[in-house]
């Protein structure tokens, strides 16, 4: 079951300049400047997790329509093209479908927040019950290179470290975490957790011990991804995305700060209650998912719009 997405031909010819043959890049002459894209608008669910395959594919899970207790009933999960943004139905039978992540193998890992579950999917989109006990609404999701899963628990504060063949063990419990949302992990296997309930970035070490990264502004993170040596997280009520360093530096990579739609260069471009974010295989697209509406309050979550953040490359020779 396909479903036509209403793109500008422009739009179209921007992402599929992204995806240039490495002979075809070399001769650029001048600096490409970052841009904002939207891919999709209008995605009927909620802003769950945003999760990218090896071959470019974009997944946005439902939530559901609204935040709030006994509210997380979104049981879809979206596979969308990353140049058309033609999207289809992967996988079904979720319950509040929140973070997920792609494993070693190729499995998809759902976490469902309103059933306190994990789900594992297949590449061909079959569901099963992957882990669920010590789980209190969970939300983030990260993978490591041997298939070692940690996810964030909202409820109770908690990290949890699970083997590939589903036993969770506690790695983390902190009064720094509240409501712990996205996580990520360093090439040094340093997490890094984002707080749904302030706007504080958490490191937490192999061995457990938390601290306080950063602080961004807004007061309600969503999610985070670290990739070459820096951090990419979501200041969801203040409708913009930062970088930080490893050190807790914070720059402001895009947003102006006004919720909206617009597309456009970087910092004028706008954002609404953007939630979740993925990398594209090269690292030249950051997708981020987000609510379709432009008013109202934060919490209500359906429609949903994913855009491409186009980052800004250095001049080539």
């Amino acid at each position: 079951m396909r479903f036509p997405a209403s793109l500008p031909v422009l739009l179209c010819a921007l992402l599929f300049a992204s995806y240039q043959t490495p002979e075809a890049s070399t001769k650029a002459t001048e600096t490409v400047e970052g841009v904002v894209s939207t891919l999709v608008r209008d995605l009927p669910g909620g802003t769950g997790g945003l999760e990218v395959d090896k071959e470019g594919f974009v997944y946005s899970a439902d939530f559901g329509s609204k935040l709030g207790a006994g509210s997380q009933g979104g049981n879809l999960l979206f596979k969308i093209h990353p140049v058309s943004g033609e999207f289809e139905i992967f996988a079904n039978v979720l319950r509040g479908a929140s973070g997920n992540a792609i494993g070693p193998s190729g499995d998809f890992f759902q976490s469902n927040i309103g059933a306190n579950t994990i789900s594992r999917i297949t590449p061909a989109g079959e569901v099963s019950t992957f882990l669920k006990r010590e789980l209190k609404s969970p939300v983030g999701i990260v993978i490591d290179e041997d298939g070692l899963l940690f996810v964030a628990n909202c409820g109770g504060q908690r990290i949890l470290e699970v083997t590939p063949e589903g036993e969770p063990a506690e790695i983390c419990a902190s009064p720094l975490l509240k409501c712990p949302n996205g996580i990520t992990l360093d090439v040094d296997h340093n997490m890094y957790v984002a707080n749904f309930g302030n706007g504080d970035v958490i490191k937490i070490t192999p061995d457990g011990e938390a601290s306080r990264l950063a602080t961004l502004p807004g007061n309600n993170n969503g999610h985070l991804v670290h990739r070459d040596g820096k951090l990419y997280v979501v200041a969801r009520s203040a409708h913009q995305i930062y970088e930080v360093s490893l050190e807790g530096k914070v720059q402001l990579l895009a947003g102006s700060g006004k919720r909206g739609h617009d597309d456009g260069p970087l910092l004028k471009a706008s954002f609404s209650f953007p939630n979740d974010l993925a990398f594209s295989p090269d690292g030249k697209l950051l997708y981020v998912n987000e609510n379709a509406q432009i008013e109202g309050p934060g919490g209500d979550l359906s429609p949903m719009t994913v855009r491409a953040i186009r980052l800004a490359e250095p001049q080539q020779e």
